[in-house]
């Protein structure tokens, strides 16, 4: 179940209840609470609940951005004002419905509605569902956010393939600036998290100190790995 990040002040009228019954609801009080949860796996969306603040959030729409911009943000607001004051994908205004929700998210995902034609990037152990962004592996599925899945997209492309961080940045980033890295880092990571169904296992992507990644298949999977990459079309 994708899960969605929800930036709120406790109240009765807690938005968890409307979106709880389609998605896994993490609720946090804070923009830092938001980044430190979404750090432990990339949520689908972050919701800034600035009604149940009593403030407009921009402080914490901004934060949440300039850290974890891939995300979609949702931003609630009691009523709109001038678009360019808030940096979210979506803003919404009072009174919150659950199909105001539904909209927004739907939107900013840009989730199709059928699995019917998804195309599938199958590469060793790992499937990944192009077109709605979920990689299968160890028997579960992981939904990813926009550019963790281009991410994801690209090592599976290379498998095998030892990856410098440049050359990652001008593909997935469209951009050969390496002053600031930690997107890169925080993407990793949240890519590790997601082929590691065990927590003590060593993740099979490897560090390639001084250079960038590599996403090392085993050899138990060496067959596999001779096919060519496949896209396929979901019965």
């Amino acid at each position: 179940m994708a899960t969605i990040i929800l930036i709120e002040r406790p109240h009765k009228a807690s938005l968890v209840d409307l979106l709880n019954k389609r998605y896994a609801v993490v609720s946090v009080t804070s923009g830092k609470q938001a980044l430190v949860q979404a750090e432990l796996a990339p949520p689908l969306a972050f919701i800034l609940d600035a009604v149940s603040m009593k403030t407009a959030g921009l402080r914490i729409a901004r934060q949440l951005k300039e850290v974890a911009h891939v995300v979609p943000l949702i931003h609630l607001l009691p009523e709109l004002g001038s678009k360019e004051e808030s940096p979210a994908d979506a803003l919404v205004a009072a009174p919150i419905t659950a199909r105001k929700l539904a909209l927004a998210i739907s939107k900013v995902t840009k989730a199709p509605k059928s699995a019917a034609d998804d195309a599938m990037l199958v590469c060793g152990p790992y499937a990944m569902n192009l077109d709605r962004r979920l990689l299968h592996v160890n028997g579960k599925t992981i939904p990813l956010s926009p550019k963790l899945a281009q991410l994801v997209e690209y090592f599976l492309r290379h498998p095998n393939e030892t990856l410098a961080r440049k050359q990652i940045m001008e593909e997935v980033w469209e951009t050969d600036y390496l002053g600031d890295t930690r997107t890169l880092d925080v993407h990793v990571r949240w890519f590790r998290r997601a082929l590691n169904s065990d927590a003590n296992q060593t993740s099979p992507l490897i560090t390639v100190r001084g250079v960038g990644y590599r996403l090392e298949l085993t050899r138990a999977v060496s067959e596999v790995e001779k096919m060519p990459m496949l896209v396929l079309q979901l019965p």
